[in-house]
């Protein structure tokens, strides 16, 4: 379906002529630094490139055979949503897969494009990596005029190892008809808003149980209202399609205690990846807007703010798909709608009902996957535009008010999909206890405690070589789905492990190739098989070992 609603989309672009002009404006660029790739626009959006963003660490996890698999994209789209009233009017500027948000900022009231559309090769993505100097053309021409962060000297300002920076805003009349799922009524969906988008991360390729900055993306937004009335009641939302695995099984989540929305996956096996552990993709709100609070202090913008506290997320809205039309699970079609998610409520302005206590909440599937308890979503499938709208808010800004909020990109991998969960959440509050000027600026490594066993067939230690060949009984016995066998071999030389049916028939080669001498963990997974006793069998040249198993389902 998401295919469709993208040609669909396209066609129609195609014969708009604001789609003409702000398509070909539309810039991206790749933020590339450590594991986590991600093309990012100029739109607050993910690029055109069919990978989005992809995960380095998930190429390398056939631990059957070796063999890289090349699914590696974690996010499909994502990008703001901007709700508020003015003069009691509800206002709303959405993302999903389109955007109403135009390039560049808002000059002298008028949005970028509208004021001086023959500047608009200045209202791109802006990408300075740490050594860059006049060579690199962003860096030449960093946007200070803009609102491009800069370092006392007025060089660019760098966090992390990567950034990238853009400007874009809310106020383009011509935007309100550039896609069609999102209908507005008339100009209620114009907002005098300015947004300047941040995005930096760490270098780094080892895997969160070494730095966990290996593995996240940071993304800063700051929101100024540059009209001449107040926006009330303004509500944040973070807006996203998480791709991974199998576009079809990744139901959204939210953990409330960790700040993070999420996709996990439904089942530990896929049909084309079927040695493949699956992530849990999250994305944690480090730091929400800034309110009054006496005796507390905020961050704003990386700075302590005395007497105000950073907003949680006060709401969560889960999406099963991009063609999902009715409620609970669904896209926005309207202001209406938007409004009624970012209040805590179903689309149609119902009340969330907690399917697991009978409660009201503010919070769609916010039960807990690992131990089966809560809201959780019980369908066996999803569409392949799942995933989830997460709000902060709501917050007043007058004229020339501006707030901040910083996201942060979390995936995790484990042994199994649980595992995934727990990696993730952890992450997520690890990431929100550390300081700001850590998380920008800081060059130590932070870690999460799990040990890995997924990437294998792998040597546990090259320096055990045993004196004869050896096979284990495989760990645990019986299983479900998954289990280990520790294989030893005293010289180099060809090996097949093999697993047979109670009656001699072959049903799995877990290997068949030429192995340097040492000590092999691998593990097998059941997918596919009955219950019952199985035979599995370590050859050689010279010798062979046989042992049985259990699959228990």
């Amino acid at each position: 379906m998401k295919n469709l609603i993208c040609t669909l989309a396209f066609l129609f672009l195609t014969t708009s002529s604001f789609s003409q002009s702000h398509s070909r404006d539309r810039d991206i660029k790749q933020l590339d630094i450590n594991q986590i790739k991600t093309t990012l626009s100029n739109l607050g959006t993910l690029g055109f490139d069919p990978n989005k963003t992809t995960w380095d660490q998930l190429r390398f996890r056939d631990y059957l055979t070796g063999g890289e698999l090349n699914n590696t994209m974690v996010v499909y789209d994502q990008g703001l949503w901007i709700l508020g009233k003015i003069n009691g009017e509800k206002h709303a500027s959405v993302t999903e897969w389109n955007t109403h948000f135009s390039p560049g900022p808002i000059i002298n009231g008028q949005p970028a494009m509208l004021y001086n559309p023959l500047d608009s090769a200045r209202y791109t993505i802006y990408k300075i990596t740490k050594g860059d100097n006049f060579n690199n053309p962003d860096y030449a021409n960093w946007p200070i005029d803009f609102g491009a962060p800069v370092y006392n000297n007025g060089k660019p300002l760098i966090k992390g190892d990567q950034t990238l920076w853009t400007a874009f805003n809310a106020l383009d009349s011509t935007t309100l008809n550039y896609w069609k799922w999102f209908q507005p009524n008339n100009n209620l969906n114009l907002l005098p808003i300015e947004i300047q988008q941040l995005a930096f991360a760490r270098a780094g390729d080892k895997k969160d149980n070494e730095d966990i900055f290996s593995n996240t993306i940071f993304f800063e937004y700051t929101i100024i209202n540059k009209g001449n009335s107040v926006i009330d009641s303004a509500f944040f939302g973070f807006w996203n399609d998480i791709d991974f695995f199998a576009a079809s099984l990744n139901p959204p989540a939210v953990d409330t205690l960790a700040q993070v929305g999420y996709c996990w996956a439904l089942n530990d096996t896929y049909t084309y990846t079927p040695h493949r552990a699956p992530a849990a993709v999250g994305f944690t709100l480090i730091y929400g807007p800034s309110v009054p609070s006496a005796g507390q202090n905020s961050v704003f913008n990386g700075r302590s703010l005395p007497d105000h506290k950073n907003l949680p997320l006060t709401a969560f809205h889960g999406i099963e798909d991009d063609a999902t039309i009715l409620p609970p699970f669904n896209i926005a079609g309207s202001i209406d709608d938007a409004w009624n998610m970012a209040k805590g409520l179903k689309s149609d302005g119902l009340p969330n009902i907690n399917p697991s206590n009978g409660e009201v909440t503010k919070f769609q599937l916010s039960g807990d996957p690992i131990t089966n308890e809560g809201w959780i979503y019980s369908d066996n499938y999803t569409g392949g535009g799942a995933g989830f709208v997460m709000f902060t808010g709501p917050v007043n800004l007058a004229p020339n008010d501006t707030q901040w909020i910083m996201i942060a990109l979390t995936p995790a991998l484990g042994n199994d999909r649980l595992e995934s969960i727990k990696i993730m959440r952890e992450k997520a509050m690890l990431l929100r206890s550390l300081p700001y000027d850590t998380l920008a600026y800081g060059t130590t490594p932070y870690k999460i405690d799990y040990v890995d066993t997924t990437n294998l067939p792998d040597i546990i230690e090259s320096e055990i070589v045993p004196d004869q060949l050896s096979l284990s009984q495989n760990f645990p016995n019986p299983f479900n789905p998954e289990t280990t066998i520790i294989l030893g071999l005293p010289q180099q030389e060809h090996v097949s492990l093999k697993v047979f049916d109670i009656l001699g028939r072959e049903v799995r080669t877990l290997l068949d190739e030429v192995k340097d001498e040492g000590t092999y963990r691998i593990r097998f997974n059941s997918f596919g098989l009955a219950s019952g006793i199985y035979i599995y069998r370590i050859s050689t040249n010279s010798n062979s070992i046989s042992r049985k198993m259990i699959i228990l389902h």
